[in-house]
């Protein structure tokens, strides 16, 4: 602390305010050092985000900007490309059946034919009938129809 002293002589400034001095320098420092800590970590890696998703919507390259198309016979989506939001626009799928697909795609496999919809937990076959002409199943980075 001697280092404290002399400044405060040469600064001519008094004890408490040398020692506010230190605190703010301190303070400073440990400010910049977590501003440092936190651009160096990675954020945390999502579940969805280990299978690859394309990005533009699934059901046309150049609709990503546009208002997305529903789901029909005419322009099917692809199950293994598709968010939960897309998924969640064909009938007879809502929100926590959508979710169990991409779960069921992310943690088993991609869906290697329609059928295989039968195996995530809410989809039978009278389901799967009414989704049938509807979906499609290609590879997750496939962009043709």
């Amino acid at each position: 602390m001697i280092w404290l002293y002399r400044l405060q002589q040469r600064l001519s400034i008094t004890r408490q305010e040398g020692l506010a001095i230190l605190t703010l320098a301190v303070l400073f420092l440990v400010g910049l050092t977590v501003r440092h800590i936190q651009k160096q970590q990675v954020p945390p890696v999502a579940t969805d985000s280990l299978v690859a998703q394309p990005s533009a919507d699934s059901t046309a390259p150049s609709s990503a900007s546009a208002e997305p198309r529903p789901p029909s016979a005419e322009h099917p989506i692809n199950v293994n490309a598709a968010s939960p939001e897309a998924l969640d626009a064909l009938p007879g799928i809502g929100p926590a059946l959508s979710k169990r697909i991409v779960t069921y795609r992310s943690t088993q496999r991609p869906f290697q034919r329609v059928d295989e919809l039968k195996r995530v937990g809410g989809i039978g076959p009278k389901t799967l009938s009414t989704l049938r002409p509807m979906v499609r199943v290609a590879a997750p980075d496939s962009t043709s129809e």
